[in-house]
């Protein structure tokens, strides 16, 4: 089993970089893994180095995850959908 190993930000690591420590330690392509997802093949690239999308919807971390064989959390899911008060 693959852990996440990017450092933590208020407990929950990085969502971008841990992604990519994940990817880059395994021989899947960030190209497959987003055709994977249902994506084009650069959608994973384009949200590790350009940050975008802002996040992944919630099904594709999980995928993802599951995968990797990964708690979700090991990826950085949090809920980025609640706003701050």
């Amino acid at each position: 089993m693959r852990t996440g190993t990017a450092t933590p930000r208020g407990g929950t690591p990085d969502p971008r970089k841990a992604l990519a420590e994940v990817i880059d330690a395994g021989p899947d392509s960030y190209a497959a893994l987003s055709r994977m997802i249902g994506r084009p093949a650069g959608y994973l690239r384009r949200f590790v180095v350009d940050g975008v999308p802002l996040a992944l919807r919630r099904d594709e971390h999980s995928r993802l995850a599951d995968y990797f064989g990964l708690p979700e959390r090991a990826l950085g899911i949090r809920d980025l959908w609640a706003h701050a008060s």
